[in-house]
């Protein structure tokens, strides 16, 4: 939903409220080795603000990056332009038989009927109000949470992915949603879509889920690989780089980078990668995917890998 001038202006007022009523600072402190480090002091004995946001032991770093997708005209304009490019994308795979995006498809499939994979998440439903609650309840993550927000179905389209998977299936592609959402999921997610508009097939499974099959893992690689033997994909969209290829998850940062490089010649030609600043891949390889870490180690991570160029 686009937001006018003073709906802007009493979100970002909302969220001044929220963190200056906190009693809770960031603060720099050497450390042994001289690095600096970003710590958490409290007063009062309370954990919650006046209005309800839980902040005690939580670093909320993700405010910007939630704001910059809900009430951005730049984020607008951006997923826009590209499911604008996904449009002449398609339509030039489309017109080449020889072409297809998933690395995984050998063999002779010119002669195989089109079909384009897209993620959900983030890609074609926005979940930035499931990432506000998580702020809310001072958590990067919560399993409850999570599956409150999937069962209301109130995820909404990211801007452009309705028009331009409405476009594939008028001109006869078939669209498979691969999210990595859990099996128990499926009727939910598939009621969201639906609800939206977005174009689902009643003639064969167009939503792959995690754990649906016994080898359908969070590396979405084997689902990729499944549809690969029944159709031409000329198209992939998604977020995150596992949306496209395998080796990404949980990688270390440089093997990730050099993993991407080798296939630089399928960006903005054969894949389309929506913008999503809040969570996934590239911010979990940071700090080495340890779920163990708190908030705080977290942050001094993020903290210490920033570039100043000195």
């Amino acid at each position: 939903m686009r937001m006018n001038a003073r709906t802007i202006g009493s979100l970002a007022l909302l969220v001044m409220s929220a963190v200056t009523c906190t009693p809770k600072e960031a603060t720099q402190s050497p450390s042994n080795d001289q690095s600096e480090t970003i710590s958490l002091s409290q007063t009062g004995d309370s954990s919650e603000s006046n209005d309800g946001l839980q902040l005690s032991g939580h670093i909320p770093d993700k405010l910007n990056s939630i704001l910059w997708v809900q009430s951005s005209s730049e984020y607008q304009m951006v997923a826009t332009q590209s499911y604008a490019l996904a449009h002449v994308l398609l339509d030039r795979g489309l017109a080449d038989d020889s072409w297809t995006a998933a690395v995984e498809q050998t063999g002779d499939y010119a002669s195989l009927p089109p079909a384009i994979i897209v993620d959900v998440d983030e890609t074609v439903l926005d979940n930035s109000a499931l990432q506000a609650r998580f702020e809310h309840a001072g958590t990067y993550w919560d399993e409850g949470i999570w599956r409150d927000w999937v069962q209301e179905m109130k995820a909404t389209a990211v801007p452009g992915a309705l028009e331009f998977l409405q476009y594939a299936k008028s001109k006869g592609v078939l669209v498979f949603y691969v999210t990595n959402r859990s099996h128990e999921f499926e009727q939910a997610t598939w009621t969201n879509l639906a609800n939206l508009g977005f174009p689902l097939s009643d003639q064969v499974d167009s939503l792959l889920t995690q754990g649906e099959q016994a080898n359908w893992g969070s590396d979405k690689t084997t689902r990729r690989a499944f549809l690969a033997e029944q159709y031409r994909i000329p198209l992939l969209v998604g977020d995150d780089a596992n949306d496209f290829v395998s080796g990404t998850r949980n990688a270390g940062l440089e093997s990730r980078t050099d993993t991407l490089d080798r296939y630089q010649d399928y960006w903005g030609e054969k894949w389309i990668v929506i913008p999503n600043p809040i969570y996934g891949g590239w911010e979990t390889t940071l700090y080495g995917a340890d779920y163990s870490l708190t908030d705080e180690q977290i942050v001094n991570i993020k903290f210490a890998l920033m570039d100043t160029c000195d």
